[in-house]
């Protein structure tokens, strides 16, 4: 008995475990969920929020990479109506997503519901419930591009 016959071995393709297609959507809505949850948590406490990113760039002499921080301004999904209630949209990209038909805002009756709302959303993105409007929203992004 060899060494190597006390593994299991499997038949894979590393390609095909790379997270793509709609996962790789879902991820994308629900990190942006997530900037906004921080977001509605700084403006609680009054403070503000910039979301961070890092950008890479190389010296042409040195041929060293060094990394740079990027703050990037995260604008709020919500606005406050008349009532004093809470409009909060979904946005993929620059997209509303309609959540019900005809139907693209949720109301929240207070400013202290509004991150367990976004909660909320953000398990129902890790649930799929969102898919179909995610597709339709790269999809009409997708037909601007077209001849």
């Amino acid at each position: 008995m060899t060494v190597l016959s006390s593994l299991t071995m499997v038949a894979s393709d590393r390609a095909a475990m790379r997270v793509k297609g709609i996962g790789s959507m879902r991820q994308k809505l629900i990190d942006r969920i997530g900037d906004q949850i921080e977001l509605a948590k700084a403006a609680e406490t009054g403070q503000s929020f910039q979301r961070v990113k890092y950008r890479r760039s190389r010296d042409i002499e040195s041929e060293q990479v060094s990394e740079t921080v990027v703050k990037t301004r995260v604008r709020p999904w919500w606005t406050e109506d008349q009532d004093g209630s809470i409009l909060l949209w979904v946005k993929y990209g620059n997209t509303n997503l309609e959540l019900a038909k005809g139907k693209p805002a949720i109301r929240i009756a207070s400013r202290e519901q509004l991150v367990p709302a976004l909660e909320t959303v953000r398990e129902a993105v890790r649930a799929g419930e969102l898919d179909k409007q995610i597709e339709g929203a790269v999809a009409a992004f997708k037909t601007r591009f077209r001849k």
